[in-house]
């Protein structure tokens, strides 16, 4: 057999194309995923008729919120509230007091974010008449 140079550059073409398509394959596979449970966002503690107290730093009450249950998820550190009731404490006016069917609070616990029949309330005091807020959805800041 005698090697001719069409027979020759089939052969290259042929080759050049297998090892192409190896490279290929290699650099554009998607990897495969691995399940390390990293990705789930399970609860990892529940707590029923929850209660708590944040002051300031001079030792006044800022607020205490309460729930019918807590949830908290370790996956993104955030925690949902079943019947949340937020009472805010500011000097020289009247508490105002939040409540709704549900909540959320991300992790730093900076604000919580209220849904389903959210009523916000606050009484008479020497600064102000007072009154009531209704709403469907609702965000408190609670560091301000």
């Amino acid at each position: 057999m005698i090697l001719d140079a069409k027979r020759l550059a089939i052969a290259a073409t042929l080759l050049l194309l297998a090892a192409g398509s190896w490279w290929l394959t290699r650099t554009v596979a998607v990897p495969e995923k691995t399940f390390d449970g990293k990705l789930r966002h399970d609860p990892d503690y529940t707590i029923e008729n929850f209660h708590a107290t944040v002051m300031d730093e001079r030792g006044q009450r800022r607020y205490t919120l309460s729930a019918v249950q807590l949830i908290h998820y370790g996956d993104d550190g955030s925690s949902e509230l079943e019947q949340p009731y937020l009472v805010q404490y500011r000097e020289g006016s009247a508490p105002l007091h939040t409540r709704a069917d549900r909540g959320w609070m991300p992790q730093d616990k900076s604000e919580i974010l209220l849904q389903g029949n959210a009523i916000s309330a606050r009484g008479r005091d020497p600064r102000s008449a007072g009154g009531e807020i209704r709403v469907d959805k609702m965000k408190i800041f609670l560091d301000s």
